[in-house]
């Protein structure tokens, strides 16, 4: 899987005294900076397909990043409006997200967390999944790397002191399963994904 092996490559690798606090984010220029308070890691790709979603009290920006004919890999971001915040915890809001038949918690550096996403379709398709727990106001996650990516990224954050780059390969293969987010009335009307601000953050409920 050409794409998935390029992602995490080092392309370069700079010793520096210190970073930032956790980030998660997409930039217009086509770069993803990853970074907790020891690793940055920045990614570039020479491909982006964007899109937005309304459903007040939520605006979802999604961002497709890199493509290949079974995998790709995306970017979402999804921020509540002035005066709500998420109901649940960062597990269960991913879980109803993708509406999962599981969510597992790998590792946490500071506030970025790798998950393990099982969707509920028929070949119980699995994600690997970076998220920024980080507030309440916004969930940012990126998905759709394998499993030696998967490794490569563990490795990288779990470095210190560390500025790291690498590229993303692109493919115009088709674009119509990368999307794994379930954005439906549902999460908001039945699921109670979000709420005002002041009440209390519900635990996990499966």
């Amino acid at each position: 899987m050409h794409v998935f092996i390029n992602f995490f490559y080092i392309t370069a690798l700079l010793m520096v005294t210190g970073c930032s606090s956790s980030r998660l984010q997409m930039h217009d220029d086509n770069q993803l900076i990853i970074s907790n308070d020891q690793t940055t890691i920045e990614v570039t790709t020479p491909y982006m397909e964007s899109y937005k979603i309304n459903m007040s009290p939520v605006v979802i920006d999604q961002h497709i990043i890199s493509v290949e004919e079974s995998r790709c890999i995306v970017y979402e971001e999804i921020r509540t409006i002035p005066g709500y915040r998420f109901n649940y915890t960062y597990k269960r809001s991913i879980d109803l997200i993708f509406d999962a038949y599981s969510v597992e918690e790998l590792k946490r550096y500071g506030n970025l967390t790798l998950y393990r996403v099982t969707l509920r379709d028929e070949k119980r398709t699995v994600l690997n999944l970076l998220a920024l727990t980080a507030s309440k106001q916004s969930l940012k996650f990126v998905y759709g790397f394998d499993d030696k990516a998967l490794t490569m990224l563990k490795e990288s954050l779990g470095k210190g002191n560390a500025s790291l780059k690498y590229a993303l390969s692109m493919d115009t293969s088709r674009r119509d399963h990368c999307v794994q987010s379930k954005w439906q009335p549902k999460l908001l009307i039945m699921d109670n994904l979000v709420g005002k601000e002041g009440g209390k953050i519900k635990g996990v409920r499966h």
